[in-house]
């Protein structure tokens, strides 16, 4: 099985949707990198599951199809509660079409699963998150929207009374109150239960993305098992073939690594070339001093902009330094 958790983390006033899972696929046999959170093509939603993975891969795989080939569903003018409307109808119609499986009870055919889908609602202009499920009376797939009264979260998968009292714990012990808004306490119940070796069927390494208001996801990838450990990303180890251009969490810390540097002691124009000022208006000057200090809030693509000058710079030095001659005593 497995342990997801999605949640509104909620930073000086900033919104974003979390949703992060381990890594563990079982049924007969036992993956500890399978996929187990997916992008579908339009960018202000994302869709997981727990339970019976020979039932929600197919699930899924039918709805990424239906959404990229179809105009409607594809357009971020229509809002998350249509797309939500389609995938309820979809999902039914696929689980009640299956057939020829004997004398066997439908119940145990189907198996048990469980997704989480969430997003952000233009209409609404808030996140909306749902858990969905197959009910075997109305014969329907039928989905509970999570209540954003107090804390907005919710788990699925296995042990889950276990994950509310860690939850719980992770913020009485930050001094917080049960209804404050969350930062990254959830990640950090997930990680810890992955590293107990009680529970076997929450596993594998970390996976987690967020989606950003208006309505934008973005992957990330996580050391693993530490700091000091390998990157890995959606379950696998990053390497040089296969290396997704994202930002990486420090699991212990559950902060991004080493994405920006927060000061630069110089901007020299003859290193940063036409992109000085750039540069200088991303690092403005501290009043009263001469340090240079990251400009709170950048843009995803100031963000972007600023690693490819540094990664340039650094790649510019390494030729450099490459190709100087040797000196002969």
């Amino acid at each position: 099985m497995t342990l997801c958790v999605s949640w509104i983390r909620k930073v000086n006033d900033k919104e974003e949707l979390i949703f992060a899972t381990d890594s563990c696929l079982s049924g007969g046999e036992r993956w500890n990198d399978g996929v187990k959170l997916f992008e579908l093509p339009r960018k202000d939603c994302l869709i997981s599951f727990a339970g019976a993975t020979n039932r929600t891969y197919p699930l899924i795989l039918n709805l990424i199809s239906s959404i990229k080939f179809d105009e409607h569903l594809s357009n971020s003018n229509t809002d998350i509660n249509e797309v939500l409307e389609y995938l309820v109808n979809l999902f039914t119609k696929l689980c009640n079409s299956i057939s020829d499986y004997g004398t066997q009870d439908f119940k145990d055919v189907l198996g048990e699963f469980t997704f989480l889908f969430g997003g952000y609602s233009w209409k609404e202009s808030k996140f909306k998150l749902w858990k969905l499920s197959y009910n075997f009376a109305l014969k329907a797939i039928i989905h509970d929207q999570v209540n954003g009264d107090g804390m907005f979260y919710s788990f699925i998968g296995d042990e889950l009374e276990k994950a509310e009292k860690l939850l719980i714990k992770e913020i009485t012990d930050n001094g917080k109150a049960l209804s404050r808004e969350f930062d990254m306490e959830p990640f950090k119940v997930l990680l810890s239960m992955i590293r107990e070796d009680e529970f076997d069927s929450i596993a594998g390494e970390i996976q987690i993305a967020k989606i950003h208001p208006p309505g934008t996801t973005e992957f990330l990838g996580v050391y693993w098992p530490s700091i000091n450990g390998n990157k890995t990303f959606l379950g696998k180890d990053v390497s040089l073939d296969n290396n997704p251009n994202v930002s990486f969490i420090d699991p212990d810390t559950a902060t991004i690594v080493g994405e920006l540097p927060e000061i630069l002691l110089e901007i020299d124009s003859d290193v940063y070339g036409i992109n000085t000022k750039f540069v200088e208006d991303c690092y403005p000057l501290e009043e009263g001093t001469t340090n240079r200090n990251l400009k709170p809030q950048l843009t995803k693509r100031e963000k972007s902009r600023l690693k490819t000058i540094f990664n340039d710079i650094a790649y510019a030095r390494f030729i450099e330094n490459e190709q100087e001659e040797p000196q002969i005593d």
